[in-house]
């Protein structure tokens, strides 16, 4: 038996015993089933047949205004995915680098490292994400708050497995203030343009055919969440960092080694821990019988550090031999846009390097992290010498 407060505070002990004792087991407070062994993870996620998406009680139909990307399936997803994809193929995200985040990290720095201190999650890696994801979508820098607050209201529900009904109705306030976001879809709908919006709306149609609002506002609601990803998972990267002093000098003194950091984060605790299913027949799994229609919890946290796949999995090692993990999860529903996730939170990291070579834990700051569907690494206090710091 686990509960949610364990999962909460530090999930990987729990993972560790549940991958020996009971691979597959039932959360009651969660009403789900919890997969933590690497094979069983990755059959959840891949096969299709067996288990769903598509999520009927899930709150974020309501929240989202539609199904949002995350729980379509069969042409209804694989439509929407294109058009989503259009703008976050790898050869696309060079480009989006060097016009987009790389100027925007650049001018947010200009207004964080001027005090010499700063929360780096809130105050600098989180507007960055949100800042350069604003601009790609084309909603503009100003959209950014708006993005910000819908993730975060996102983010909660997602963690909220106590079902807390104040939870559930703070957020649908925050994503009901959609004004802005609609007045942006509506002008494009008629003046295409090379946005992200844009193409949601045109990609694949003939003039004049568009897709509908319920094809497009729903999906952007939900962007919100990766729109703020890469902020979390740049905030892991030196989480872990911080941690191994010694591979935070190899970065700093080379920062071509940024890339394999946060790809290695991803896997030692990326932001996404659970990803959702549901079982369309009924299923073994891991040795346990599993009825119709139940809600599984696939962990991909678990499978990344699981010992049968991984050597000394718990250790982060920016060293490591480079293999495929799950931190993007896997199958027709891997995460679309993770070319632009690492892209983005590797520049972060990179300007921030760039820009504070000294950076370094605040005196007394211990490392916080908390969520289990999705983790978050807490705040991020940092200290530098602002007379020292390098110009742009």
């Amino acid at each position: 038996m686990v509960t949610i407060s364990e999962l909460e505070t530090d999930p990987y002990p729990a993972y560790a015993r549940l991958r020996r004792e009971e691979p597959v087991s039932w959360v009651p407070e969660a009403r789900q089933w919890l997969v933590t062994g690497w094979h069983d993870v990755l059959a959840v996620l891949t096969d299709a047949e067996r288990f769903t998406t598509d999520q009927p009680a899930s709150p974020l139909h309501g929240l989202c205004g539609g199904t949002p990307m995350l729980l379509r399936e069969g042409e209804s997803h694989q439509d929407v995915r294109e058009a989503f994809r259009h703008d976050r193929d790898a050869h696309r995200v060079n480009d989006y680098v060097d016009t987009i985040v790389r100027p925007v990290a650049h001018e947010v720095a200009d207004d964080v490292f001027t005090s010499g201190r700063a929360d780096l999650a809130a105050d600098y890696f989180e507007p960055v994400a949100a800042i350069a994801e604003a601009t790609l979508l084309g909603v503009g820098p100003a959209g950014a708050d708006t993005l910000r607050r819908w993730g975060r209201a996102l983010t909660k529900v997602a963690n909220n497995f106590g079902r807390d009904p104040a939870v559930d109705a703070d957020a649908a306030a925050v994503m009901a203030d959609d004004a802005a976001v609609t007045a942006v879809v509506r002008r494009l709908r008629e003046q295409p343009d090379g946005s992200v919006i844009s193409h949601l709306l045109h990609a694949n149609r003939r003039r004049g055919d568009a897709r509908t609002d319920a094809d497009v506002l729903p999906v952007l609601k939900h962007i919100a969440l990766s729109a703020i990803e890469p902020g979390w998972l740049a905030g892991w990267t030196l989480v872990a960092l911080w941690s191994a002093p010694d591979q935070f000098a190899a970065v700093r003194a080379d920062r071509a080694l940024l890339g394999a950091a946060v790809y290695e984060a991803l896997r030692w605790s990326g932001p996404v821990g659970v990803l959702g299913r549901r079982t369309t027949r009924a299923v073994t799994l891991g040795g346990r019988e599993i009825p119709a229609g139940s809600t599984i919890a696939a962990a991909i946290a678990s499978a990344n550090r699981d010992e049968a796949e991984f050597t000394d999995p718990d250790r982060f090692d920016l060293h490591r031999d480079v293999r495929m993990h799950l931190g993007f999860g896997a199958g027709p529903h891997d995460c679309p846009a993770h070319p632009l996730v690492t892209a983005v939170a590797r520049t972060a990291l990179d300007v921030l390097f760039e820009r504070m070579p000294g950076v370094r834990p605040a005196p007394g700051w211990r490392a916080a992290p908390h969520g289990w569907k999705l983790r978050l690494p807490g705040s991020l206090d940092a200290v530098w010498d602002a007379a020292a710091r390098r110009a742009s």
